[in-house]
């Protein structure tokens, strides 16, 4: 008889670096006693990399740049008492930018860079250790030779972890006091995910996810991609809003965060075309939608903050 799976997922990598002429790979000695790669469940609403960089951060401190041109796949049963539970946990490679080493100490008894020999003879699991025979190879070919922090630019569900410079940057755009700002960002977190869930929404308005552009802990910007279109969104607003923190604009984030934005719409909720719009006016953000595939279908005019403006629509194929 057919026994039928239960699925579980975690996302992870294979995380090295140049040392003179050799590589050097992080290995995890676990408080169970084995020896792993970095890896760790996957949260909702996160995709593969935003899971990869959240875990990487957690267990070893390391801000890296991740390159999913590596992808590797590996599937097994974890738990002899839970037998019908399957974990597929997939690897990328990584490679610090800056290095601050420091172990999550509620999971991990030690951290050890060690030479591919040594990795391959230390890690535990077979699994494990083809992971890495995989890497190796595709690294001496593919090597990231000078990793650079916007190399690291990527999208993360808002958390606690970004939070003072998300009120940095609103404290910017808006010249809070530093009580006013506490106050009306004192539920940031739980307006997001209610937004993305569907709670108590105000009249007329439609679920939305929200992610963040982040480079280590700071934050860069933020893009809200709506799952579905009213009437009114098909005429102003779109499927997809964003801004870029002020004192970040002119230096591409916006092109990129979009670009990110739109993989996570295909894989993530499904959209295969979506709509944005802009003020005629706003040359820059014209310039971004364009640059990731924008099609202009037409002006209309729309009452914006009381006054009359010509709204540029443009669609995107994300097939």
């Amino acid at each position: 008889m057919k026994m039928d799976s239960q699925k579980e997922k975690s996302c992870g990598a294979v995380i090295y670096k140049r040392d003179s002429e050799q590589f050097l790979f992080l290995i995890l000695r676990m408080h169970q006693g084995h020896y792993s790669l970095c890896k760790g469940h996957v949260e909702e609403a996160e995709d593969e990399v935003m899971t990869a960089y959240r875990e990487i951060k957690e267990e070893t401190n390391l801000d890296v740049v991740i390159d999913t041109g590596f992808r590797h796949l590996i599937s097994y049963r974890p738990y002899k008492s839970r037998p019908k539970v399957v974990k597929d946990v997939v690897f990328f490679l990584a490679t610090p930018y800056q290095e601050q080493l420091r172990k999550q100490d509620s999971e991990i008894a030690s951290l050890r860079w060690l030479d591919y020999e040594q990795a391959l003879d230390t890690l535990t699991h077979p699994s494990d250790r083809d992971v890495l025979k995989k890497a190796f190879v595709y690294i001496q070919n593919n090597l990231i030779s000078n990793p650079k922090e916007d190399d690291a630019l990527h999208l993360a569900i808002p958390s606690q972890r970004f939070l003072p410079s998300y009120y940095q940057a609103e404290k910017e755009a808006h010249e809070y006091s530093k009580d006013e700002a506490e106050y009306i960002l004192g539920e940031t977190l739980q307006k997001i995910e209610n937004s993305r869930l569907g709670i108590d929404l105000p009249q007329g308005w439609v679920k939305s996810t929200v992610l963040w552009l982040v480079l280590g802990d700071e934050f860069i910007g933020g893009i809200a991609i709506r799952h579905e279109l009213t009437p009114s969104l098909l005429r102003f607003g779109g499927h997809i809003g964003y801004h870029v923190r002020n004192i970040k604009r002119g230096k591409g984030y916006g092109t990129k965060m979009l670009a990110l934005a739109l993989n996570y719409a295909r894989d993530m909720l499904g959209l295969t075309r979506v709509l944005i719009t802009c003020n005629k006016e706003n040359i820059a953000s014209s310039k971004v939608i364009e640059a990731n595939g924008g099609i202009l279908e037409n002006e209309v005019l729309n009452v914006v903050d009381g006054e009359m403006r010509l709204t540029k629509r443009y669609w995107i194929d994300i097939k």
